[in-house]
């Protein structure tokens, strides 16, 4: 029992972090109908750029303000200079893709070029585990699921509750009708890439710092069970996404812990498989459309 217990809460920490990054690859997706293959680079420009401004100030929370901003900031550059191109002009779902693919490449390699390809590791002490209820967590892992929670709390705010909001799900579920009633899809897009660069950047950087260390390529297998959690809950559906990273995170918790940490990739994909098998659109949603579609 107490072993289970371990696991679970070592899930829990797996799922807050899966949480963010799915939910801002879905936020991606619903207003410009891609799926963004350049995603997980968004979690690695957090990472360097929480390391930079760590090593250059020690400060954990200068670390995370920046990893969010340079992230929001670099997802708003290829809504602009890409994304949004390639949906005005129509050129349908493949080619934007094979974009998306080409950027995550690109931006691969200028890392490799500034940091190199070796790890680098951060110098964040974890602290001891302390009991939290059946639990037993860092602070680093406290801190993790707290701050994911607060920052789904205020995601829930803003898209429920605002006129954003209701623009972002206006436009998932119709482009067309949505700039006939005076909606600024092109607007409401920038602003919703960045504000999934804010949560890329703030996931990279808890991830990097849960682990220990990163490399330029490290965002990129993230992505791959991001991919994961995001179809397993419904793309286009946040909150859906988010109940969909929670089951993934504590499955492969749960895997890697009975089996082997190194074959979390091979579980996440025997899980997207099976649910694109069973459930195409999603586990919680009966969304109209699929990332394949």
């Amino acid at each position: 029992m107490h072993e289970v217990l371990l696991t679970l809460g070592f899930g829990l920490v797996s799922a807050a972090i899966l949480a963010l990054s799915a939910v801002a690859f879905t936020l991606e997706y619903s207003v410009t109908n891609v799926a963004n293959l350049s995603h997980g680079e968004l979690l690695t420009v957090g990472a360097y750029t929480a390391y930079i401004i760590h090593q250059a100030t020690r400060s954990v929370l200068l670390a995370a303000l920046g990893a969010a901003v340079v992230s929001g900031l670099v997802a708003l550059a290829l809504h602009l200079a890409v994304i949004d191109r390639f949906v005005r002009r129509g050129l349908g779902t493949m080619p934007t893709l094979i974009a998306t693919l080409g950027i995550s490449f690109v931006i691969q390699n200028v890392l490799v070029i500034f940091f190199g390809a070796a790890n680098v590791a951060y110098t964040i002490p974890q602290g001891a585990p302390q009991q939290a209820g059946p639990f037993l967590w860092t602070p680093v892992e406290e801190e993790i699921i707290i701050s994911a929670l607060a920052i789904t709390a205020v995601l829930f705010v803003i898209i429920r509750y605002t006129k954003f909001g209701k623009s972002v799900r206006a436009i998932f579920q119709n482009r067309e009708l949505a700039r006939v009633t005076c909606i600024n899809a092109q607007l409401v897009g920038a602003a919703t890439w960045f504000l999934a660069g804010l949560l890329s950047g703030y996931a990279g950087f808890i991830l990097a710092e849960s682990v220990g260390t990163f490399n330029p390529y490290f965002g990129f297998s993230f992505f791959l069970i991001t991919l994961t959690a995001s179809v397993a809950g419904g793309l286009g559906k946040p909150f859906s996404t988010m109940a969909g990273a929670l089951i993934v995170g504590i499955v492969l918790e749960f895997a890697g812990g009975y089996v082997s940490a190194s074959y979390n990739l091979a579980f996440a994909f025997a899980i997207l498989a099976i649910i694109i098998l069973v459930r195409p659109r999603g586990l919680f949603t009966n969304a109209r459309r699929t990332i394949f579609e």
